[in-house]
This record gives structure tokens, C-alpha cells and sequence, in this order.
């Protein structure tokens, strides 16, 4: 599993804002598109070990929505949350939080899968 088939998954949310790792920006450092959008990331990939060898991956998945308003980041989320149920989702963990310095809203979600 990599980025090709998570976005695969969710890349027509928030109308095709959808970004691994980073949304685009600007010659100033600011966002380059307007709320909403998704940013998604793999942050790890654990690899079991047995005798004979490597077994399995335990790949992470992160999800974040930016909006202006925290009811439509979480519908966005439960959107992508939705989609990527196919992948066999495990330890789903779903927040909000504020970032004031943007003042927008970010509904994320953090979720295991193994492979």
C-alpha cells in the first residue's frame, strides 16, 4: 500500500483538494487553495518479523480535513473514512482540533492497516 492507493480512494473529496503530506502553497508559505481540503499521510510502516522471515506490515494511516467549519471537516472525514473502509481499517481514532493561526477547523483521523 502506498500514497497512489489511498488517493486512489479519497482523492475526489472536497472537490478534488486532496494532497499527500502537504496542500500547496504559495511564494509566502501560505496555503495556495481555499478550505476545504485533505491532506493524508503514511507516517509508519511496522514490519512483524518471525523465523522465517518478515510476516506481515502494519501500515498507519493519517487523514486531516481543513475547513473553515468543523461540521463539514467531519462529514469530509467520515467521507474519507468511508472510503478507505475497504482497506480492512483497525484502531480508528478520530479528533478535532483548531489551528488559530489559520483559524480553521481540522477534523483528523488515525487508523492501522495491516498488510
Amino acid at each position: 500500500m502506498n500514497e497512489a492507493t489511498i488517493y486512489a480512494l479519497i482523492g475526489s473529496l472536497a472537490d478534488g483538494q486532496v494532497y499527500p503530506y502537504v496542500v500547496p502553497l504559495n511564494a509566502q508559505g501560505e496555503p495556495a487553495v481555499s478550505p476545504p481540503w485533505v491532506v493524508f499521510s503514511l507516517p509508519t510502516d511496522a514490519m512483524a518479523d518471525v523465523l522465517c522471515g518478515q510476516a506481515e506490515s502494519t501500515v498507519s494511516v493519517q487523514v486531516d480535513v481543513y475547513s473553515l467549519d468543523l461540521d463539514e471537516a467531519r462529514e469530509i472525514r467520515d467521507q474519507a473514512l468511508a472510503s478507505l473502509s475497504v482497506l480492512g481499517l483497525e484502531n480508528i481514532n478520530k479528533f478535532p482540533l483548531y489551528e488559530p493561526e489559520t483559524r480553521l477547523h481540522r477534523a483528523s483521523l488515525e487508523a492501522s492497516v495491516i498488510v
